[in-house]
Order: structure tokens, then sequence, then C-alpha cells
């Protein structure tokens, strides 16, 4: 139980650092090897092995996630609903190997947001997490059951630190089921 807690914390704060961002630093450092490596693209020519500009190699993050309508949905639920809720952000999809992933900010929890997943229909994972609640997730080659919320072929997670954990699951349920 405390490698699971310490997995869910480790998560967490890896998911909050990349959506800081980086320091100039890193940035200029990113720069710098994005330029050598467009050089040396260059020079083995266009069909050697290039890397399309699609892939993340250290983070697995769908920007797509921000424009996904059941996403939004929920976003705009959670305001209409009363909660203080911050942007929409796209996040790590590896953990549950979901297609993608986003988190939410509810009222000024930097530390514990909802996270949500959208995992493929036919994933063979979904009827395991509807049955018992825990989703199989796997992290540095680990794997582990988390507890999740499913509805349709989406996971969410908030920690039960959060204030209104209850509550948002409350709400999601009557919502979305």
């Amino acid at each position: 139980m405390k490698k699971l807690l310490l997995l869910v914390l480790t998560l967490m704060l890896s998911t909050a650092l990349a959506a800081c961002g980086g320091d100039k630093a890193n940035n200029e450092k990113a720069d710098g090897k994005a330029n050598e490596e467009q050089v040396a693209g260059e020079d083995q020519g266009a069909d050697e092995g290039q890397a399309s500009e699609e892939e993340w190699p250290d983070e697995l993050i769908n920007p797509e996630a921000a424009n996904n309508e059941y996403f939004i949905k929920v976003h705009d639920l959670l305001k209409e609903n009363g909660y203080e809720v911050g942007e929409l952000t796209p996040s790590d999809y590896s953990f549950f190997n979901a297609k993608m992933a986003a988190q939410i900010e509810i009222n000024g929890e930097d530390m514990f947001t909802l996270q949500m997943y959208e995992l493929d229909p036919a994933d063979e994972n979904l009827e395991h997490a509807r049955k018992t609640g825990m989703g199989t997730a796997e992290y540095a080659g680990e794997k582990g059951e988390i507890p999740v919320l499913v509805i349709d072929h989406y996971y969410f997670f908030l920690a039960e630190g959060h204030p209104n954990y209850e509550d948002v699951y409350k709400l999601l349920e009557e919502k979305l089921k």
C-alpha cells in the first residue's frame, strides 16, 4: 500500500511539474539539442530514421487533450455546479495506457487535480476496473492498481485528500453515467 501511495504521489508531482513547464536554461538546452538533431537529420537524408514531430520521447502528452469534447464537458459541468476550476491541461496518458489524458485543478487544490484518461473502448482493463473500481496502471516498469471512477471508456482519478473528493465523484456519476 505504501508503494501504491508513493506511486500515486509521484505521478501527481510529475504531472504538476510537467504542467508548470521548464525554466529558461532547460528551454535553451532543448532548443539547442533540437537544432543539432535537425542538422544531423538533414545530413542523413529524408528517408533515414528521422523522428516525426508528433513523437514525445520524454513526456507522453497529447496536446489535443485540451480540445477533447468529453474533457471540456467535464470541465464545464464542474464550473456550472459551483466549483472553481482551473484550465483544462493535457497530461501524461501513459500511466493507464490511455489514448489521451487531461487534468483540472478544482478549488485551488493544485496538488490534487482531477485526472481524466480516455481509454480505447476495447481496452481489456476497462471491464476489470468497472467491476473492482481499480484501474491497472504502469509506472517505471511497475504495475499496480489505482482506485478510479469508470464512466464509459474514461477513468477519473481524484486523490482522497482533495476536500471535494466525494462530492466531485458523486456529481460525475450522476451527470455522466
